[in-house]
């Protein structure tokens, strides 16, 4: 199906574009110049429209950064119930939605700050698949935020570069910065989700057994 016509402010006019474009556009300047030279001035150059045109499409920046992590989001797609067990429909989950965020690194962090706004689905199919494991309600909402923090940390902490080599360094970290060459992103992100899976799996197991 095409993306709907943007228009309702419209004021009566025929809708000229629709969501994708101005997501697109709002895109662009990001790729470009960074997020923080998003504006609703600069979207207008960007689709070549006067400045209040745009304001026809999106009342303000705030709406317009909705529309664009609305968008984006839009098509992770949620594992069904009967795609696996938990743990495989959990990382499924984990592994769209971190899809995304790398194909956006300078708006992965909003993406993530707006989830809860703007695609509520994906928060609410990551507690169904939880609760369904076994986890308390409490449980739920606590591991959904460590999930949710460790893919907004991956893209607010970079691991510092290897230290000097001056003869200065610790024992152990002199052992342990020996494998900062072999490791890769990838090394790193399924360490960690991998651990936190595990760890869930050591919480569902105890619930089990009382």
């Amino acid at each position: 199906m095409p993306a709907e016509p943007v228009g309702k402010k419209s004021r009566g006019r025929p809708a000229t574009l629709t969501e994708d474009q101005i997501v697109d556009a709002a895109l662009r300047v990001i790729r470009s110049d960074g997020l923080d030279a998003l504006s609703m001035r600069r979207l207008s150059k960007e689709l070549g429209r006067s400045q209040m045109a745009a304001y026809s499409y999106v009342a303000d920046k705030q709406e317009l950064l909705d529309l664009v992590a609305r968008k984006t989001l839009a098509d992770v797609a949620i594992p069904t119930a009967d795609s696996g067990p938990w743990e495989m429909r959990l990382r499924k989950l984990i592994d769209g939605i971190d899809t995304h965020l790398r194909r956006h690194p300078g708006i992965a962090g909003l993406l993530l700050q707006r989830m809860l706004q703007t695609d509520r689905r994906l928060v609410d199919a990551f507690m169904e698949i939880m609760e369904s494991a076994g986890l308390s309600e409490r449980q739920v909402l606590l591991a959904y935020s460590m999930i949710h923090t460790y893919l907004f940390g991956r893209y607010q902490v970079t691991l510092v570069s290897r230290p000097a080599d001056d003869g200065e360094l610790p024992e152990t970290l002199a052992r342990m910065v020996r494998h900062l060459d072999d490791l890769h992103g990838a090394d790193y992100y399924n360490f960690g989700i991998e651990t936190l899976i595990d760890g869930l799996r050591v919480r569902v197991a105890e619930n089990n057994s009382r």
